[in-house]
């Protein structure tokens, strides 16, 4: 029977391509400055004297550009204590590559990428699956499948970054090979920002909506990754949020191009949907509200605060009862529970810097007002990629809120039911 597939052809084994070529196993043509499959994703090229570094990460969760080092590690999520229960077999985790094809041309023969079947199935399942689990309307599912989808060949980050955000989902979905998806997640996620990296620095109104889209699906795979050890978004263990930086690089966007952004296609459209919410749901509402109004009292305890402080901590306290308010509105139209993802870490992206500077330094005060913002991430627990979020950033605010000040945080502590 003839062969309808061709094996691949055979060629010199590269001894000098560049990291990325070399870390992806395929053939470098070893053009410098920047070799030709560099170029076509848009990423850094970089050439090792001795032929054997590995790929250098322009990542450390930051959008925006590091600070050149003599050696980086690759961008790798960290082990997370929140892990899927698995079969008992072991799944070989093996990263996705995309295979490079050979084009016969009459006059000259190139080489060109091509994306791989394991990484169609991911951008399948995107299209299919993980879209309606970040959106919650059709318009919504409509702006992804159809621009989004589009800008993914137009745009490396995006591409990289749709099938970092399917690995994860497909990851969730299917607990037993979680070790393989989260492998290719990686991948991914690496190649996704290292691309969006690389064009902060000409950020203009042409790329802004895709750098954009790039940045809110960085953040996406942040939360579908897990919680992580040490790491409560908006303050850590130790030295800077990983997520916080994040939101700075997601700030700079819509600060520098924010008309431009929000037009067109990301043009926000007038809700018709009219809010009435139930006695039942306004009864557990105004009981709720009592709860987040109470915190005034902590801050009038405080006399050795200047009127300034003391404005900081009540404007965050009276923006997260509406937050609150808002929350309820939006879960009376029973919608599904991702709708709510824009509101409550609306409020998180409106916190002044000083107040954030106050988090970052584990300000009692300020710690119990995060708080009462995480009992409230108990809404979004049916949402894949929020599972466990509300109990991990408590669990944060507990370790390092003095005992004294316990009894101001039960609230908050029973919705998530933190042990």
């Amino acid at each position: 029977m003839t062969r309808l597939v061709k094996s691949r052809r055979t060629h010199q084994k590269s001894r000098s391509g560049c990291s990325n070529c070399k870390r992806r196993r395929i053939k470098c043509d070893e053009k410098k400055p920047i070799c030709t499959n560099c170029a076509n994703h848009e990423v850094e090229c970089t050439f090792s004297a001795r032929g054997s570094s590995e790929i250098s990460s322009a990542a450390s969760g930051s959008l925006s550009p590091s600070e050149q080092r003599p050696r980086e590690k690759k961008y790798r999520f960290r082990t997370s204590q929140y892990t899927t229960e698995t079969s008992e077999r072991t799944v070989q985790s093996r990263p996705l590559k995309i295979r490079e094809v050979r084009h016969k041309d009459v006059a000259t023969e190139s080489s060109t990428e091509a994306i791989s079947v394991p990484d169609l199935q991911l951008f399948h399942h995107f299209l299919v699956s993980t879209i309606p689990t970040i959106v919650d309307d059709e318009h919504g599912c409509a702006v992804w499948q159809n621009h989004v989808a589009q800008w993914a060949f137009e745009f490396p980050s995006i591409l990289h970054l749709i099938l970092a955000l399917s690995s994860l989902h497909m990851g969730h979905e299917k607990p037993a090979l979680r070790d393989q998806y989260l492998q290719q997640a990686n991948d991914h996620f690496t190649f996704g920002v290292q691309s969006v990296t690389a064009v902060l620095s000409e950020l203009n109104a042409d790329t802004c909506q895709k750098v954009y889209i790039s940045a809110v699906m960085i953040c996406f795979a942040y939360f579908g990754r897990g919680p992580q050890p040490g790491e409560y978004l908006v303050f850590s263990d130790n030295g800077p949020a990983e997520w916080l930086v994040l939101m700075h690089g997601v700030k700079l966007i819509l600060e520098s191009h924010h008309s431009k952004v929000f037009s067109g296609i990301l043009e926000p459209r007038p809700s018709s949907d009219t809010t009435v919410i139930n006695p039942l749901m306004q009864n557990e509402l105004q009981k709720n509200i009592a709860q987040v109004q109470g915190l005034h009292r902590l801050v009038n305890l405080q006399h050795s605060w200047d009127a300034e402080d003391r404005v900081m901590y009540i404007s965050a306290i009276d923006n997260l009862e509406s937050t609150l308010e808002e929350v309820y509105e939006k879960r009376s139209l029973h919608k599904p529970a991702v709708g709510l993802m824009h509101i409550l870490i609306g409020w998180l992206y409106r916190l002044p810097r000083d107040f954030v500077a106050q988090l970052e330094r584990k300000d009692p005060l300020a710690l119990v007002i995060l708080a009462h913002w995480a009992g409230l991430l108990k809404y979004m627990e049916s949402v894949w990629f929020m599972k466990e979020w509300g109990k991990h950033v408590l669990n944060g605010v507990c370790a390092f809120l003095p005992a004294d000040l316990w009894g101001w945080i039960e609230w908050p502590m029973e919705r998530v039911q933190v042990e």
